[in-house]
């Protein structure tokens, strides 16, 4: 069977991933998704935690390095490949494991056993159907266990849409929140979900979870000041202000992505 588009997609850029998403933008991205994270890592450090698409472990490497032990878990094996190769220079080999897998189908990982999962980089997003990938997640959670992920915010293709006079994409996109992955490649473009606030809350909800926080990442247009953060004190100074607007529900409508925590009830 040939592999998805979203898995061809990802291990062709495996290799290079980190050099696309490298520079102080995205250090600032970074630090804005880790203080989102940070107040829900498990105050035990023998607690068992999962990274859902982790990508090359940017998120479950840095947890796995403070005393955690990491299940890292992707649909991509190039993914993988490059999370493996950066445990092993790291030194975490023996506080890692490894797992390819879909979101949408986590069989292979324990039941009832997660303190912690994280899904960033909107793994949820790129689901085929992302209300059944988190009740996926939802079964490898032990009671009281959190997830905290991100996912592409709705309204922030919009003005992509209208500057192509795309009513059709633009019909699509607000009215059933589909969009599409833009890769040059048409072999490699893929469904993309999109999330309101409202009907990201309702969803986690429905699958039995108690959302603990949403907020915008980001909701200030971190691409066109991307030449500020050049600068460490207009970085700080944009960070001050993201902190002030990315919880504000009137604000989040301008977010690129909604990042949330919720717990198994």
């Amino acid at each position: 069977m040939s592999a998805s588009p979203n898995r061809q997609y990802h291990d062709r850029v495996a290799n290079r991933y980190d050099e696309i998403y490298k520079g102080p933008r995205w250090d600032a991205w970074y630090d804005i998704s880790w203080d989102g994270l940070k107040p829900h890592l498990p105050s035990d450090l023998r607690a068992p935690i999962v990274d859902l698409g982790c990508g090359t472990g940017k998120y479950g490497l840095r947890i796995a390095k403070s005393g955690y032990t990491v299940t890292l878990s992707d649909l991509s094996h190039g993914m993988l490949e490059v999370a493996r190769r950066k445990a092993a220079e790291m030194g975490l080999t023996e506080r890692t494991n490894f797992i390819q897998a879909d979101i949408g189908d986590l069989k292979e990982l324990p039941r009832a056993h997660f303190a912690l999962a994280i899904a960033q980089g909107d793994v949820l997003s790129f689901a085929e159907e992302p209300a059944r990938a988190l009740k996926e997640v939802r079964k490898i959670l032990r009671p009281g266990g959190v997830i905290v992920a991100s996912v592409d915010q709705a309204y922030a293709a919009i003005l992509h849409y209208a500057e192509k006079e795309d009513l059709e994409g633009l019909e699509k996109l607000l009215m059933r929140g589909e969009m599409e992955w833009l890769a040059n490649d048409p072999s490699e473009r893929f469904p993309v979900h999109t999330f309101t606030a409202e009907n990201l809350r309702s969803m986690l909800e429905k699958a039995g979870l108690e959302v603990l926080d949403i907020f915008g990442k980001t909701v200030l247009p971190f691409k066109k000041l991307e030449a500020q953060f050049q600068d460490p004190q207009a970085t700080e100074r944009i960070m001050a202000l993201e902190k002030k607007l990315c919880r504000k529900a009137s604000a989040l409508g301008m977010a690129s992505h909604l990042q949330f925590a919720a717990k198994l009830k």
